[in-house]
């Protein structure tokens, strides 16, 4: 417990840090961020909160889908409830996978196994983020220019490719035949089943195609839905960015987001959209109001799970 309270604390260091020398290094000012977000249109911001707030419903309906399709009924309300409470420790914790655990664990009442639990959210978050990433990927063939200027951008696909390329053979018949090989007793025997196991779990959705497909298709719209509710935040603070170009840059911010380096993607976020409204000529001010609308929808979202799951039974 200990251990785990110092590695929060120094995530947490090093986000706070991270932020802090973004504003030095960016000369970003405080009086211009308030400006800005004084100015903003607050009606499109109400707006594109809602489609927060019904992506989340998105998310859970899609759990639920490849939850009946390896034969758990789970209530919906139980998914929502533990979808947000999920989504506090996604915000607190330093990786936007934490709550995926809770979620696991929740989802395993329902399940006959903590393995096919994990499938299942597995599933469910990795088809939204492949969606996401390849909404990137196809946006930035018609911008080529733009990777090329903005290193983040031609960083971030080659991470996301990378990624992919490995989760891609994990599931090979290869990969397959050299788990089942054999291994030594003991501990490395145990992770070898389990790993057989998980593996086995999700690719039991090649034996239900038509809810494993209807999960896709909710992933596009719940992609569609997260660009649309970025772009409006865009236009609530006046930013003269294309919305083609959301398509190119969000997606990335979001993966770059996942790895754990702080809490809730501390300073990485935030460096991110610097370094990109740079090359359309906005000041960093402007990069990080927007990053800090998005960073306090996060924190409501993330307050309402608190107070769920210190008062659940």
């Amino acid at each position: 417990m200990r251990r785990k309270t110092l590695r929060f604390l120094l995530r947490l260091a090093l986000g706070l840090g991270g932020l802090a020398a973004v504003f030095f290094l960016s000369r970003a000012k405080l009086p211009e961020i308030g400006r800005a977000l004084g100015g903003a249109d607050w009606g499109l911001l109400a707006l594109s909160f809602c489609l927060h707030a019904l992506g989340l419903l998105i998310s859970v309906h899609r759990w639920r889908i490849l939850a009946r399709a390896q034969g758990d009924d789970i209530p919906f309300g139980f998914l929502a409830k533990s979808y947000l409470i999920g989504k506090f420790f996604n915000t607190f914790l330093p990786t936007s996978f934490g709550g995926d655990v809770v979620r696991i664990w929740d989802g395993s009442k329902y399940s006959s196994s903590i393995v096919k639990s994990s499938a299942i959210v597995v599933v469910e978050r990795m088809t939204g983020v492949i969606v996401l990433f390849f909404f990137a990927l196809a946006a930035s063939l018609g911008r080529l220019e733009m990777a090329g200027k903005v290193p983040f951008i031609g960083a971030a696909l080659v991470l996301g490719t990378a990624g992919l390329a490995s989760a891609a053979v994990f599931f090979l018949p290869l990969t397959g035949r050299w788990l089942r090989g054999g291994a030594p007793d003991g501990l490395l025997r145990k992770a070898r089943d389990k790993a057989l196991l998980f593996r086995e779990a999700i690719l039991s959705y090649r034996r239900r195609p038509r809810p494993f497909f209807r999960a896709m298709l909710w992933a596009v719209f719940l992609q569609l839905n997260v660009i649309v509710y970025f772009i409006l935040i865009g236009i609530s603070l006046d930013l003269p960015i294309p919305a083609f170009d959301y398509f190119i840059f969000i997606p990335l911010v979001l993966l770059v987001q996942m790895l754990p380096v702080t809490i809730n993607g501390l300073a990485v976020r935030e460096g991110a959209y610097v370094a990109i409204f740079a090359y359309y000529g906005l000041s960093s001010s402007a990069a990080l109001s927007y990053a800090f609308v998005d960073l306090a929808y996060s924190l409501v979202i993330g307050a309402a799970g608190a107070v769920l799951y210190l008062t659940r039974r």
